[in-house]
């Protein structure tokens, strides 16, 4: 019993030590443009998503949107672009408050997908010490 509960052990180990890093989100405007769409979100991000979303606020602020100003503004700043999030099937929503504006570029950024490292980094005390949020600029 032993034996297989240690076999087990080390069959999970080597697998998990031969994951690859985190697939990247995807994070694109809707056909219309009207909504942000994340997606290849991870299987435990995604239920925990789908359980919480709907009861816990705090998950409204999984998303943030920027509008950023054009490359040759140099007077004007990032500014928030309100919404809100919700599911459909295995994507995230983003719902802004007002419509995007045609032209404007819009800084996407959020933790979902986000690791301080993967179990060969971590038996190598080779982790991140600080948190990298997947970014996505997209131009209206």
């Amino acid at each position: 019993m032993l034996k297989l509960f240690l076999s087990i052990i080390c069959i999970c180990l080597w697998f998990s030590c031969n994951i690859t890093e985190n697939k990247s989100l995807e994070i694109k405007f809707s056909k219309d443009s009207s909504t942000i769409l994340i997606s290849k979100i991870e299987p435990a991000a995604l239920l925990q998503l789908k359980n919480n979303l709907k009861s816990d606020t705090m998950y409204q602020k999984l998303v943030s949107v920027l509008e950023t100003p054009a490359d040759t503004d140099s007077v004007s700043m990032e500014r928030e672009w309100p919404g809100k999030i919700s599911m459909r099937g295995e994507k995230v929503v983003f719902k802004p408050n007002r419509p995007f504006l045609k032209g404007k570029n819009y800084l996407v950024e959020t933790p979902l997908n986000m690791s301080f490292g993967n179990i060969q980094q971590v038996m190598k005390n080779k982790m991140r010490t600080a948190m990298n949020f997947q970014q996505q600029v997209l131009k209206r």
